[in-house]
């Protein structure tokens, strides 16, 4: 077992994509002594090869964008610590401790999780190597890079349905690939009945994704057994559902029924003292800019706390 090795601070932001590093930037230039902390930094920007909606930069690479976020941040005496995995927040005298799978526990009299949204993978060859590279697991971030392309939603849900439907919206030629009946609203199966540009086929599980510098097919199989299948397709856009945020914050903050952090309007949790902002929480638009805003004001919002307390 690893030694522990002990700080204190005022407040531990957990997590070091947009959401973690603005909250981190903001919570030291009010004064409070901060540390981010996290396996590594930059979060799912990092897997975008090509971001045109940060305001800013036309367009930049998600590695890129993330790199000006560091710097930036390094300019405010902010504590990064990398490399070191959460896996429990206790209530303490005075605030909470933090507790990492290697041993480190950190003390801070607020916390703010910016965890962002952990996918669920479809553990597939070519899938790892291939994200940012046509492998995606956000229609509303690249969508607009596939008009005109044949591509693949991947999932047996409502995000799945809603992804094919916003790719087919700008021009895209969708396949909703599924290894059980899709399970959708009767509205939203209507809606995909009767767009021209979605195929849905049920009973196909993928197997693998094939490319070498981008993606150019997925290879599926029958669930139920059978001969495989190769389908040409530029994109894939996984949509299998994410671990839900109670799996790394042991139950202590309220989550919804997709495991999305409960907050209010100040980016507050149901435990006082404890913050969330990004892709972690149940607010709509899973977007870099809007979880850097939300970084920002779960920060203030902790620094007013403390200010309180």
């Amino acid at each position: 077992m690893a030694e522990q090795s002990e700080s204190t601070y005022d407040v531990i932001v957990i997590g070091a994509g947009p959401a973690g590093l603005t909250a981190g930037m903001y919570a030291s230039r009010q004064g409070l002594a901060t540390a981010i902390i996290a396996g590594e930094v930059g979060g799912q920007a990092m897997w975008a090869t090509e971001v045109d909606n940060y305001l800013g930069w036309r367009l930049i690479t998600g590695a890129e964008l993330v790199r000006n976020f560091r710097d930036h941040v390094a300019g405010f005496g902010v504590s990064c610590i990398e490399g070191q995995l959460v896996n429990a927040i206790v209530p303490a005298d005075d605030g909470f401790e933090v507790f990492t799978r290697e041993g480190t526990v950190l003390r801070g009299r607020a916390v703010v999780i910016a965890t962002g949204r952990a996918h669920n993978r479809l553990a597939v060859p070519g899938e790892t190597a291939l994200v940012g590279r046509g492998v995606s697991y956000c229609a509303t971030c690249d969508a607009a890079f596939f008009r005109d392309r044949d591509v693949a939603v991947v999932g047996p849900g409502e995000s799945a349905a809603d992804a094919a439907l916003e790719l087919a919206a700008l021009g895209a030629r969708v396949t909703v690939v599924t290894h059980r009946p899709l399970k959708v609203p009767e509205a939203m199966a209507r809606r995909l009945a009767e767009a021209p540009a979605v195929t849905v086929r049920e009973g196909l599980k993928v197997t693998a994704i094939v490319g070498e510098d981008r993606v150019t097919a997925i290879e599926v199989t029958p669930a139920a057994g059978g001969t495989s299948e190769t389908l040409p397709v530029s994109g894939v856009f996984i949509e299998s559902g994410a671990i839900p945020a109670s799996e790394y914050t042991g139950g202590l903050v309220e989550v919804n029924e997709r495991g999305e952090i409960v907050i209010d309007k100040a980016c507050a949790t149901s435990v006082p003292g404890i913050f969330a902002a990004g892709d972690v929480t149940d607010t709509p638009g899973k977007q870099i800019i809007i979880a850097a805003g939300e970084g920002a004001r779960a920060a203030m919002s902790a620094a007013r706390h403390l200010t309180r307390s």
